[in-house]
């Protein structure tokens, strides 16, 4: 799904490598505050305190990144807990076979018709550990005189518990990382928003120092687009 227009990155550099831009810019802004106050009034007062808080602000927001990392170890977290689910629902079949011969509708009880559909759908098969499971504690005896003991069915029980807990853990990740990339986004551009205000600034308010202008480019790749000559910088219009 593509981003929507208010969640698009206004920049390209990487987030951390615009933050540490923001930062050494706002260095240079500090120097230079009283000549942009001058040239602009908005550029002074708060703006540098604002745009800091900004900046930390950015820094401190929860990489959306990092959790897209997290959502794939969950995902392959779930994919490990079903090859191992598969083979102890067989096993637990098996038992059930053993305990209760050619009777389909105690196998039933143990989620035997739904195993096809629960072999690919982590959901179905969480469903169906819990159903053996809850068979398997009131057929404890007859499946214990058959091989299935205590130990057995204590790790399927816990199999069951692991899988729905791993299963749960990623469905709310997604959810987060859903709802979270706008804000990590905004506040990201929210930061580099001031850069991009100084930026058109000292085009103007240094046309005539190049090496002024440097300070505040956004990127290594940003023209030194300064005012066209012939024309005085002037101050915006309200």
């Amino acid at each position: 799904m593509e981003p929507t227009e208010s969640t698009r990155r206004l920049f390209t550099e990487s987030d951390a490598a615009m933050r540490s831009r923001m930062r050494t810019m706002h260095g240079h802004y500090l120097t230079d505050a009283a000549a942009f106050a001058a040239f602009n009034p908005a550029l002074g007062g708060t703006f540098g305190a604002d745009w800091l808080t900004a900046i930390d602000t950015a820094d401190l927001a929860p990489n959306v990144d990092a959790r897209r990392g997290e959502l794939r170890e969950d995902t392959a977290a779930v994919g490990s807990g079903m090859e191992q689910a598969k083979r102890v629902a067989q096993q637990v079949f098996y038992y059930v076979e053993q305990a209760f011969p050619k009777n389909k509708g105690r196998l039933s009880q143990y989620g035997k018709d739904r195993y096809a559909k629960a072999a690919t759908d982590s959901e179905e098969m969480r469903l169906l550990l819990d159903m053996a499971a809850q068979a398997a504690e009131r057929d404890k005896t007859e499946l214990a005189a058959h091989g299935f003991g205590p130990q057995q069915l204590a790790d399927l029980k816990a199999l069951a518990t692991r899988l729905d807990a791993v299963d749960t853990a990623q469905e709310m990740q997604k959810g987060t990382n859903q709802e979270g990339t706008d804000d990590y986004v905004r506040l990201q551009n929210a930061a580099f928003g001031f850069g991009q205000q100084l930026n058109k600034a000292a085009k103007l308010a240094f046309a005539a120092d190049a090496t002024k202008r440097q300070l505040y480019r956004l990127s290594d790749a940003d023209p030194d687009a300064a005012a066209r000559p012939g024309k005085s910088p002037q101050p915006p219009t309200a």
